[in-house]
């Protein structure tokens, strides 16, 4: 799969692009000395200010990610070029001068990042989730599960840390999409409804609704 790759958006005869960008930890090993080469100055100070490996790690992936969605949308070659800084609830804003009208949100999660940028006025949101098995029990309680979402758990052919991943992901997503977070209970976010794409109740192409 390449990098970046890019997404057409519809609704009624309305279409927008949307492009979808992944960025690996490998790429970090392979080019260490160049991929931080990516941040502008500000950024570079914070992350100067990460003393941690791991979170230097997810830092450099979500930029790298969020960098090449947005040079695809933005045609920007540079990405020193594009800034991206946090928002009060912690969500990324961009910086440059031909990004009006686009939004970025990204994830990263076990050395993957990724991140789709897409028209602002179409909101959307991004996670990846990885829940261990013993960790399972305690985010399901967390959670506050729908009737709906009980019912997709029950049919559902997936190993119950996947399932889990799926629903706290979508929480997350939401959460993205509407700008605030997961700073409302989590049950505010759930789900009324989960389809395969292909028309399988799974996580493969997935779709849901709002509760």
């Amino acid at each position: 799969m390449s990098a970046v790759q890019e997404i057409a958006l519809r609704r009624g005869a309305d279409q927008r692009p949307a492009f979808f960008a992944i960025a690996g930890a490998a790429e970090l090993q392979a080019d260490a000395a160049d991929v931080p080469a990516m941040l502008g100055p500000s950024e570079q100070l914070l992350f100067d200010t990460l003393r941690f490996a791991p979170k230097r790690q997810s830092f450099l992936l979500g930029r790298l990610a969020a960098k090449r969605a947005l040079g695809a949308m933005l045609g920007e070659t540079d990405l020193r070029a594009i800034a991206i800084r946090a928002g009060v609830f912690g969500q990324p804003l961009i910086q440059h001068p031909r990004a009006l009208g686009a939004d970025v949100t990204l994830s990263h999660s076990n050395g993957v990042a990724v991140a789709l940028v897409f028209p602002a006025d179409w909101p959307m949101g991004i996670d990846l989730e990885s829940v261990a098995d013993g960790a399972v029990a305690a985010v399901m309680a967390e959670l506050g599960t729908s009737p709906d979402e009980e019912a997709w758990l029950v049919d559902v052919a997936l190993e119950k840390s996947a399932a889990c991943g799926v629903l706290w992901g979508a929480r997350e997503a939401l959460g993205k999409s509407l700008k605030t977070g997961l700073n409302s209970p989590l049950a505010l976010f759930s789900t009324c409804g989960i389809v395969g794409a292909s028309g399988t109740r799974g996580v493969g192409g997935a779709s849901g609704t709002g509760g």
